[in-house]
């Protein structure tokens, strides 16, 4: 036998044990960082020079760290990432409204961050008058693809064209809204405030005109995701909650 093909033998259950590894633990990428996928939704979460941060990000790396895991965030569109993370593997994303409809398509950890949802109108629109769903329906609304508020919109009826009008993301959306091609914008708290200000705008220039919700956001994990691995954020998540720093990263976002 000679040297090479002594080298072939001995490489040989390497080979294997490498493959074995890959087939066992294909999740644990980049160094055993589990990946967490998000989209542009400023200030909650988003990319400035290369780094993902937010208020949801800070909050979510703080559950990490807490229950001892390490992550990898990567940020798309909405639909991409929602659909990445329903075909990854032991993979999550944030922030995710919890509805019947994705109930069993995800396992949940949260609430990670409360928030309030409104239609919201400019200050100036005294001729909007809105109690109801069906009131709302006598105005448009600038609405953004694939986000729950939107899905909860057209099964209340609405159709999108007519008194939907459906935007990409959340910057077009508010551009939409404040060029006056719609009368009204869905936001909360956190988006609506980071929205106005990059277009030079303010609070004081909108206030609400239908409340919609206070459910809160969650983080979201793939359905395959062990339960240990649930039980173990969800334990993370209680004590981020209760330890004071979300108010803090709130703070630091929203001045």
């Amino acid at each position: 036998m000679n040297l090479l093909s002594s080298f072939v033998i001995l490489r040989k259950p390497c080979v294997t044990f490498f493959c074995l590894c890959c087939l066992l633990f294909p999740y644990h990428t980049h160094a055993g960082h589990l990946q967490v996928f998000t989209e542009p939704l400023a200030p909650v979460h988003f990319e400035e020079n290369g780094i993902i941060k937010g208020i949801a990000t800070d909050i979510v790396r703080e559950i990490f760290k807490e229950a001892g895991l390490k992550v990898r965030f990567e940020i798309y569109p909405w639909k991409r990432a929602y659909q990445q993370a329903l075909s990854t593997d032991d993979s999550f994303i944030y922030t995710i409204n919890r509805t019947k409809k994705r109930e069993t398509l995800f396992k949940w950890i949260g609430p990670i961050l409360s928030k309030q949802t409104y239609l919201y109108k400019m200050k100036d629109r005294k001729d909007i008058n809105i109690i109801n769903y069906d009131d709302a329906k006598n105005y448009t609304t600038a609405v953004i693809l694939g986000h729950s508020l939107t899905t909860n919109l057209l099964d209340r009826g609405f159709r999108e064209g007519k008194e939907l009008i459906t935007t990409p993301n959340k910057k077009v959306q508010i551009k939409v809204f404040l060029k006056g091609r719609s009368d009204l914008v869905t936001g909360n708290q956190y988006t609506i405030y980071q929205s106005l200000k990059a277009e030079g705008y303010s609070l004081n220039d909108v206030e609400p005109a239908l409340f919609i919700s206070s459910r809160g956001y969650y983080l979201g994990a793939n359905i395959n995701t062990d339960d240990a691995v649930i039980t173990k954020l969800q334990k993370a998540n209680e004590k981020v909650q209760r330890s004071g720093i979300v108010e803090k990263i709130i703070a630091k976002y929203i001045q």
